[in-house]
């Protein structure tokens, strides 16, 4: 629907217009009718009409001048002009300004109006479907481009340079001079690259074309610096950097990293992480930076989002991250039996800010994570009627988007905040009070012998009454919960430590080592040696 604005002194040719114009008809918007042209030229500058209808005689300004100061806001513009005059002097001024139409109001009639109006939108989706095709050739024309760019550089990076000259005379068609300028180089990400397009309802492709036009039209008037697309979410840019007594490069540099970060956020709500390397003189020098910066490419994980900056090369610890698996496991699995939301944001906040203190290498650090919440998973599966939004394809799936410590903690703690959701859920689902009371006493207690009498006992029940309740509601017998529980704990043990079978036995409560291995045995249908060595061997 197109804006039309009517401009006239004489408020009963507004007043007819207004009422005569089948603006539904026509598809038409009539959102200002003004008889002071200056009133008008302000809100147009506000709001710019599609059209203009105006009188060409008017006291404050003429609607030629209102016309010309229009157009220079909007060329496409299209306007109508309203005279009493036959007056061949404005009528040459009005095609010097390329008016559509220039109408006697003697000769107004609704059908001569709506037929210019007509007309007239005919025109302007004539111009729209033109800048529409324009547009598509501008994307298609520099998306090549871009991914000519992107083969070149991936081509430097991954060959060596045979021929000097010719690597020379590609890269200056691309903006860079080493005759010239020395270069900054500079790696950046998108970060939450997946979130992002989610929320910005974009494809990669979309994406990376509005990103590399906001980039452009930053780096446009630093004359001399250019960008390279290496990955979807990631790319190169050369910012000249002299340093001279009159020039201080660094300060330009940061600068414009600075302003692209700011437009990215600004236009597309995109936020980015720039790694400043070092300077480059000559080709050889660049693909050294540009390796070099790529090689430090997991050292960013412990920086954070929105970062502006070098890489600091720090050597991760050669500690095994998994030695305090299980201490962490069970400190987790015992704040969630518990419903304790505040320890288990505090525990999660002391295990980061341990594995950030210690430097573990980042992919030691997310399997670790992912272990703990796969193995918390496994072990309350066995509680009536828990379940999960979220599947193992998917946990995999977004733990490899995770590149920053802050992530990974907001991750875990979305799972974990989901399992005590599910746990809260389970106890309040439970049709007595006495099952969730037994199966966390089971759950504390699992380094003890645990008998039926004993816990009816704990619940001031009768013991056959107790055994009997507990069937009814969990569908297992009590003793038969107890067992699957204590051998879910002894895979655990298996999987994540050196102790021996014995050792384990003892550890559960088991004086008998071969009654254990009988009861593993049945419940896993293998024994426990033969599990543990076959994980070994698929490890």
């Amino acid at each position: 629907m197109y804006k039309v604005m009517l401009v006239d002194d004489d408020y009963p040719v507004l007043e007819y217009l207004s009422q005569v114009i089948p603006w539904n008809e026509l598809d038409l918007q009539l959102y200002g009718m003004y008889e002071n042209p200056l009133e008008a030229l302000e809100q147009a500058k506000s709001e710019m009409p599609d059209i203009l209808i105006t009188d060409i005689g008017m006291p404050q300004i003429s609607g030629i001048e209102l016309i010309r100061q229009l157009k220079a806001l909007n060329g496409e513009l299209c306007t109508i002009i309203l005279s009493c005059y036959n007056d061949f002097q404005y009528a040459q001024q009005a095609v010097k300004l390329n008016v559509q139409d220039y109408v006697l109001k003697e000769s107004i009639t609704p059908d001569t109006i709506a037929f210019q109006l007509r007309q007239l939108c005919g025109r302007l989706d004539e111009q729209s479907e033109n800048r529409k095709q324009r547009h598509q050739l501008e994307h298609i024309v520099n998306d090549n481009k871009a991914e000519l760019k992107q083969k070149f550089l991936l081509g430097t990076l991954n060959n060596p340079i045979w021929h000097l000259e010719e690597w020379l005379n590609v890269i200056k068609q691309y903006g860079i001079d080493f005759d010239a300028n020395p270069y900054m180089l500079v790696l950046y990400t998108i970060e939450r690259h997946t979130q992002t397009k989610k929320n910005l309802n974009m494809s990669d492709d979309m994406l990376l074309y509005a990103l590399e036009n906001v980039m452009d039209e930053v780096l446009g008037p630093v004359k001399g610096s250019v960008s390279f697309r290496y990955s979807i979410k990631s790319g190169f840019m050369l910012i000249p950097c002299r340093l001279t007594l009159k020039e201080n490069g660094y300060s330009l540099v940061y600068d414009t990293i600075k302003k692209v970060q700011e437009s990215l956020n600004k236009y597309l709500r995109v936020e980015a992480s720039f790694y400043v390397g070092d300077r480059c003189s000559q080709p050889m020098e660049l693909k050294a930076n540009l390796l070099k910066l790529l090689h430090t490419w997991d050292h960013r994980f412990y920086l954070p989002e929105g970062f502006i900056g070098a890489i600091t090369k720090e050597e991760f610890t050669k500690a095994d991250l998994f030695t305090y698996f299980l201490q962490a496991l069970e400190e987790m699995k015992q704040l969630i039996l518990h419903e304790d939301a505040q320890g288990l944001e505090e525990a999660a906040a002391r295990w980061m800010s341990f594995v950030e203190t210690e430097r573990f290498p980042p992919e030691m650090i997310k399997e670790w994570v992912l272990k703990l919440l796969l193995d918390m998973r496994v072990k309350f599966k066995s509680l009536q009627k828990f379940q999960t939004n979220y599947s193992v394809e998917v946990l995999h799936s977004t733990m490899s988007e995770i590149e920053h410590t802050n992530q990974l903690k907001s991750w875990m703690l979305v799972h974990l905040h989901e399992m005590l959701e599910q746990m809260g859920t389970i106890f309040k689902q439970s049709k007595r009070e006495e099952i969730s009371k037994a199966q966390r006493y089971v759950e504390e207690h699992l380094h003890q012998k645990i008998t039926l009498e004993e816990v009816a006992d704990y619940l001031h029940l009768n013991s056959s009454y107790f055994s009997r309740l507990y069937k009814k509601e969990t569908g297992l017998t009590f003793i038969e919960y107890v067992i699957q529980t204590k051998m879910n704990k002894a895979k655990e043990l298996l999987d994540n430590t050196d102790k021996t079978v014995e050792e384990i036995s003892y550890l559960l409560g088991y004086d008998n080592k071969r009654y254990f291995i009988q009861l593993f045995k049945n419940e896993m249908g293998v024994s426990p040696l033969a599990y543990s060595g076959a994980m070994k061997q698929g490890g």
